[in-house]
């Protein structure tokens, strides 16, 4: 969807959340191989969505820039929209399925 809406240069995609938290280790101080948005799934295999909300917020501050964060998922339980947002770093709450207007604000 993104690629077809040709809103960004690169996308990259990880079906491993720790892949993702060790690609952020590894590039943390360059901000030029750093994501500007990660769209995080609560339910993935492995490690949860909230798994990697814990540990992404410990290694947030080595990050040379800030990153956006938009948990996206088809839960519309009130119980996990109150946890998202005790992370103050998660810029929003989206549920699927996501479409091509919500992905253009997504972009501004």
């Amino acid at each position: 969807m993104l690629d077809r809406l040709n809103i960004t240069n690169a996308v990259s995609k990880f079906s491993d959340a720790q892949e993702v938290l060790d690609y952020l280790r590894d590039v943390g101080k360059d901000a030029s191989k750093l994501p500007d948005i990660i769209l995080l799934d609560l339910n993935m295999p492995v490690m949860d969505g909230w798994e990697f909300l814990d540990r992404f917020q410990q290694i947030r501050p080595m990050m040379s820039k800030g990153i956006r964060v938009y948990v996206l998922t088809s839960s519309i339980d009130e119980k996990d929209q109150e946890r998202v947002s005790s992370y103050d770093f998660v810029s929003g709450y989206l549920t699927k399925p996501l479409t091509n207007d919500v992905i253009m604000q997504l972009a501004d």
